[in-house]
């Protein structure tokens, strides 16, 4: 398995200088199409420059039915980047795709068919984070990325959702035997942004949970 995992604890102080601004034209988007007969249970959409698999992009408590569609918007540092791509259904099937390039101005589509799912799933060890809204605002964007790519990756709370004040997002990430690092990053309303690390340690349990408030707002000098 090339890819594992990574996430994290944070320390961010907010000051009286001025907030950063998330950009919302700098995201692209991807669509993925279930067509495989299937529930398509985790989809890994991972930066192709980490040697770790990223979240799972649709969530703990969500499937992809099968006929139905879903779209998330993506964050990379460059004009194109690369990707890598599994997904598993509710029969232990794997779907996986290496180096997909996705290009600015050009939307990404991957359909997922019962041909694609041909190999068996890999038997992961998944941790569940909780990423609890406390900012006061309502959270528009959310990405979580390995420590060790250059690109935040894909929103975890898709094209259609956003989360409200108060409300909890839970994730799974694979996780092999060792701590791991990823970052976080948030985005409200205004384009405010929160960010800190987080580090996940199989060691110490399986579930997880994070509060994202007003200390991890981003601000500059």
């Amino acid at each position: 398995m090339r890819k594992i995992l990574c996430a994290a604890v944070l320390f961010a102080f907010v000051s009286a200088a001025t907030v950063f601004a998330f950009d919302p034209d700098e995201l692209n988007k991807i669509t993925f199409q279930n067509t495989t007969g299937t529930k398509i249970e985790m989809i890994f959409l991972s930066p192709g420059d980490s040697d770790y698999w990223g979240p799972d992009i649709i969530g703990a408590d969500y499937v992809l039915k099968d006929s139905s569609s879903i779209g998330y918007y993506v964050h990379y540092p460059e004009k194109s980047f690369k990707f890598d791509i599994m997904a598993t259904d509710d029969q232990g099937n794997k779907f996986e795709l290496r180096d997909l390039v996705l290009t600015d101005g050009k939307e990404g589509t991957v359909k997922l068919t019962r041909k694609s799912l041909n190999s068996a799933a890999p038997d992961f060890t998944l941790a569940t984070i909780h990423l609890e809204n406390d900012t006061g605002h309502e959270l528009q964007y959310l990405f979580l990325s390995p420590n060790d790519s250059k690109a935040w990756g894909v929103d975890l709370l898709d094209e259609d959702t956003t989360l409200a004040d108060g409300d909890t997002h839970s994730i799974v990430l694979p996780v092999g035997k060792q701590k791991v690092k990823y970052n976080l990053m948030a985005v409200d309303e205004n384009n405010d942004e929160y960010q800190f690390d987080m580090s996940i340690d199989p060691n110490k349990g399986k579930e997880f949970t994070w509060s994202i408030d007003a200390t991890d707002l981003q601000t500059g000098e």
